[in-house]
């Protein structure tokens, strides 16, 4: 007989993210955004809901440096397939 003694992945991933239900978190997202915002609740594909979010775009043009762009967008889900990582703030 075999026991588990590791949680799964996926396991760990849930575990977090109900964690951090309530906090604020950044959450960087492929195509150089991130998002900050409170989480508020989240599915087993991952997609998120964040409250009160603000959007961040980085500026690449190497030559003319410019500030990341920030835009309140409110309560918004994201896609679980474009998050990158998660880290509470």
């Amino acid at each position: 007989m075999q026991i588990k003694t590791k949680m799964s992945e996926e396991g760990i991933a849930t575990q977090l993210l109900q964690e951090s239900v309530g906090k604020n978190v950044l959450v960087k997202l492929k195509g150089r955004r991130s998002v900050r915002g409170k989480i508020k609740g989240f599915d087993k594909q991952m997609n998120i809901v964040i409250a009160d979010a603000i959007e961040t775009i980085e500026q690449t043009n190497n030559n003319n440096p410019e500030k990341d762009q920030e835009s309140q967008i409110g309560d918004t889900l994201i896609r679980g397939d474009n998050v990158i990582t998660i880290a509470v703030l």
